[in-house]
């Protein structure tokens, strides 16, 4: 029932009003029952953007490239319009700051070869670095849908990707987002193509006592993000899921 192509309707009015594509989707690991406001859209695909640093950040842990989270990552020049990033980054900062330039960085280091080794293993949405190395992720050939962020996630609280246990631990460590209560581990991204296309995503999952985790992701894709796309991405996710469990996240 879990890999069923279709899943249970999921009433999401502030995305129907936000005049965004895209969907809301949960997966309760208890139950193995999907849950999307479109269902057309769990096996759509579209370039990860920086919920990709989940991965990258497995690699470069395993690799031993960063040697522990508080590892501090510097850059030759510091060029961002981001004026929070433009220093360096503990690696556990970097992760939570999504701060691409240390990132882009840092996956030049893992090089094409072993980075393809690694989506090769782990099986990661359409596994393609075209694009260039430090691009493949946000403006490059890289794709993945919904339900693959979902099966990666899973198989990440479960200790069943190729990464060492401890690798995994310290990603999951990472992923927290403590301004929340409850458990909340998050990552969000944006890309905007070359044609002027935005998308957006949020993927997580709520740790539950005593239940396996409900996971989370939202994909919205629009040309006019406006001033709400920023927000929105983790806001419809958070509705959602305090609407499933009945209690604010």
């Amino acid at each position: 029932a879990g890999l069923a192509s279709g899943a249970e309707k999921l009433v999401s009015p502030r995305l129907e009003a936000s005049g965004f594509d895209g969907t809301v989707v949960l997966f309760d690991g208890e139950t193995q029952v999907w849950h999307a406001s479109d269902a057309s859209w769990l096996d759509a695909t579209a370039i990860p953007a920086s919920t990709f640093k989940v991965f990258s950040s497995l690699v470069a842990l395993e690799l031993g490239l960063v040697g522990s989270l508080d590892q501090l990552m510097t850059l030759a020049e510091y060029r961002s319009s981001r004026e929070a990033i433009n220093r360096p980054l503990r690696f556990d900062e970097a992760f939570r700051l999504s701060a691409l330039p240390h990132y882009q960085q840092l996956v030049r280091v893992i090089g094409e070869q072993r980075m393809q080794a690694a989506l090769d293993a782990t099986g990661y949405g359409n596994r393609s670095v075209g694009g260039g190395i430090d691009q493949f992720w946000i403006t490059g050939d890289l794709r993945i849908s919904p339900r693959e962020q979902l099966a990666f996630l899973q198989r990440l609280t479960q200790d069943d990707l190729p990464f060492r246990s401890e690798v995994m631990r310290d990603v999951r460590f990472i992923m927290r987002r403590e301004e929340f209560d409850g458990g909340l581990r998050a990552k969000t991204g944006w890309a905007t193509s070359a044609e002027g296309e935005h998308t957006g995503w949020s993927v997580g999952w709520l740790e539950r006592e005593e239940q396996a985790p409900l996971y989370f992701a939202v994909l919205l894709q629009t040309r006019e993000p406006g001033e709400t796309f920023l927000d929105i991405r983790l806001d419809l996710a958070l509705q959602a899921l305090a609407e499933y469990t009945g209690r604010q996240i």
